[in-house]
């Protein structure tokens, strides 16, 4: 079984009403995709927005993320819809199953109230930590991932990316499943 855990960032907009939106139909930008496959080491990253100019898209980038999509047989994301909306705005497509950690603690959660975030689930099961202190700066001045130096976008999604695949793992383990559980249809 292929399993492919993916993250992606992107620009965002100010809300009128406050706050701010990262999807695509507000003139949003996909910035980055990271992702790998469950358990090999390497986490793959490729740049389509960003200030600098020659990491911008480039076919061969999207080949490269639509043949492992194609590979995958689960796609695992930290409240995956939102990764899901953004690739299929860029043309990407997936119609596999899929694994949300946010969901899967929601469920875990059994109505009681506690963060569904990734940073608190990653400190709530001891994995690797989301880099927030990188980007935070800059986001606190306005600014999106555009903008946030390349180099630090990239170690930030490339940490999510890590830290999600290992939520799931905790996750499943604290269920008593593994992923041929909830997916291969013959067992």
């Amino acid at each position: 079984m292929n399993i492919l855990t993916l993250d992606v960032e992107t620009t965002h907009k100010d809300k009128v009403s406050g706050g701010t939106t990262a999807l695509p139909y507000f003139n949003n930008r996909l910035v980055s995709v990271g992702w790998k496959w469950l358990l090999n080491e390497e986490v793959n990253y490729k740049f389509f927005y960003h200030k600098d100019s020659k990491y911008n898209y480039d076919s061969n980038s999207a080949k490269i993320i639509q043949d492992d999509l194609d590979k995958a047989d689960v796609l695992v994301g930290q409240n995956i819809k939102f990764d899901l909306t953004w690739l299929r705005a860029c043309g990407f497509k997936y119609e596999g199953e899929i694994y949300d950690t946010m969901v899967a603690e929601y469920l875990k959660a059994k109505a009681r109230r506690w963060s569904l975030s990734l940073d608190a689930l990653a400190k709530k099961y001891n994995v690797t930590q989301k880099e927030t202190d990188l980007v935070s700066p800059y986001l606190k001045e306005g600014k999106t991932f555009y903008d946030i130096p390349l180099e630090i976008v990239e170690e930030y999604g490339k940490a999510d990316v890590i830290a999600t695949e290992q939520v799931a793992v905790k996750q499943l383990e604290a269920f008593g499943l593994t992923f041929g559980d909830l997916y291969e249809r013959n067992t």
